[in-house]
């Protein structure tokens, strides 16, 4: 359309159809530091898809693997800091607890199920405190009294910014999804206008105009050092192009520093609104 902007392919930097979620004034927990050992500088939260069911903390080494249940699991090859990874366990055995162990670490979590199942999706959200670049997940099922083979996969870590704010969407799809973020200035920050002067920026713009890059993800945030400005987000996220996809699913991240990540689904149809400024499904409303 006339005077709508135009998507290009932009090189990367090293470095459900889901209604309005408004959650206003933040009151989350505060969190302590992180041991360097802990599985938590890793993988900082794990829960159901539908959050019914959150993984608790074991502070000690990860089970043997026995006679339980073999899992399956798809991951992607790279994940984002600070990002979600959604997946779906299955096994040909019912199981009803499962295993999220790193390697070298002396703790893991443990997602207990309330029945058993031969499947089930979570969320798993890579920590803002990441310490490598690649690190290996181990993943188990079974019962309460043991677990089968883990599942043992590389994953390696895609470094964007994150700081006081970070906002983040993945998806899972060839797409061409857009992040879309407006800061209590009521500038909004999305990929023909990357910066902001409160100090607010884009750094990551994958699929642009339909041009695969592996990523598939989007983010958005102020640094270390930026004093962010207080008042109102709305976060957005934008179908641009399906890129010939029949359907994409979509997780955004909502990382405020010193809280709990806050975790939004939904799913995509149709060809995509090729929009710019002002686009998208509103996602949240947070004040900071």
């Amino acid at each position: 359309m006339p005077g709508m902007p135009r998507k290009t392919l932009t090189r990367l930097t090293p470095a459900l159809l889901l209604a309005l979620a408004s959650f206003g004034c933040i009151d989350w927990k505060r969190t302590t530091a992180v041991p360097e050992e802990s599985v938590r500088r890793f993988i900082s939260l794990v829960q159901t898809q539908d959050g019914a069911q959150t993984a608790v903390l074991r502070s000690s080494v990860a089970p043997a693997p026995g006679s339980g249940a073999t899992v399956a699991a798809v991951l992607p090859s790279q994940v984002l800091r600070g990002g979600t990874v959604r997946t779906t366990l299955t096994s040909a055995t019912p199981f009803n607890r499962a295993i999220f162990n790193v390697t070298g670490n002396t703790d893991h979590w443990e997602l207990a199920l309330p029945a058993p199942v031969t499947s089930v999706t979570v969320l798993m959200v890579i920590s803002v405190e990441m310490p490598k670049t690649v690190f290996n997940l181990q993943i188990a099922t079974g019962g309460a009294s043991s677990v089968g083979q883990y599942q043992s996969t590389d994953l390696g870590v895609i470094f964007v910014g994150t700081g006081e704010i970070q906002t983040n969407v993945t998806w899972d799809t060839k797409a061409d999804v857009d992040l879309h973020l407006i800061d209590p200035s009521g500038k909004e920050i999305y990929y023909a206008s990357r910066h902001s002067p409160t100090g607010g920026q884009l750094d990551l713009d994958s699929n642009a105009g339909c041009g695969s890059d592996g990523p598939r993800a989007e983010n958005i945030f102020w640094g270390d050092g930026i004093v962010v400005p207080r008042g109102e987000y709305i976060l957005r996220v934008d179908y641009w192009s399906s890129c010939g996809a029949p359907r994409t699913n979509y997780v955004v991240t909502i990382n405020l520093r010193g809280l709990p990540p806050k975790i939004f689904t939904g799913t995509f149809e149709g060809t995509g609104s090729g929009a710019g400024a002002g686009a998208g499904r509103t996602i949240a409303v947070f004040e900071y």
